[in-house]
């Protein structure tokens, strides 16, 4: 009888344990689904928020990888925004950035369509490359308009690349192009 008890006793501790790991692995399944259709969710309401972004003055995207903006082929080292752009008698456009100092993908994309090559540098360009591609965009760019017109354009250009990209050069290269070093 003793040894029948025993028998029992071990039995029942090992579903007891049965029971333990079974209810473990339960929520460790329910809580690995709840993130999942979390985040799944989640990035829905992104979609939502970036497609409503442009019918608002200044709305902020919230996501925690920032966007790669076109022609740039890495995201952005600074958080996007968008905020509604006005236009200056010479042709330039603002804000660069929305008043948290987030980079304003309106200004960006309107500078994009006039096909920068400094936009595509990426982090590591050098200040000797930011001006060469500066000054080869004031010249492309001439053509089309004034050269005064197109020297202001190319510095607001460079101001909203270099928040993209986080320049932080010790002299501005855009200088180049009120001095007339191109």
């Amino acid at each position: 009888m003793t040894q029948l008890v025993s028998r029992h006793k071990s039995r029942s501790g090992f579903a007891v344990i049965e029971a333990v790991i079974a209810l473990a692995a339960f929520a460790a399944v329910v809580l690995v689904g709840f993130f999942v259709f979390h985040i799944g969710h989640h990035a829905m309401g992104q979609t939502t928020v970036t497609s409503i972004v442009h019918t608002t003055k200044a709305t902020k995207q919230s996501t925690n990888a920032y966007a790669i903006l076109s022609p740039a082929t890495v995201p952005s080292k600074v958080p996007e925004c968008s905020q509604q752009l006005t236009y200056a008698s010479d042709g330039d456009s603002s804000p660069i950035q929305c008043a948290d100092g987030d980079l304003n993908v309106l200004e960006w994309n309107a500078l994009a369509t006039l096909e920068p090559s400094v936009m595509t540098l990426g982090y590591s360009a050098t200040a000797s490359e930011v001006q060469s591609a500066l000054c080869k965009d004031a010249s492309d760019s001439n053509s089309d308009a004034n050269t005064s017109a197109a020297n202001v354009i190319e510095a607001t250009t460079y101001q909203i690349t270099a928040l993209y990209y986080g320049w932080n050069f010790t002299s501005d290269p855009s200088a180049v192009l009120s001095n007339g070093g191109c």
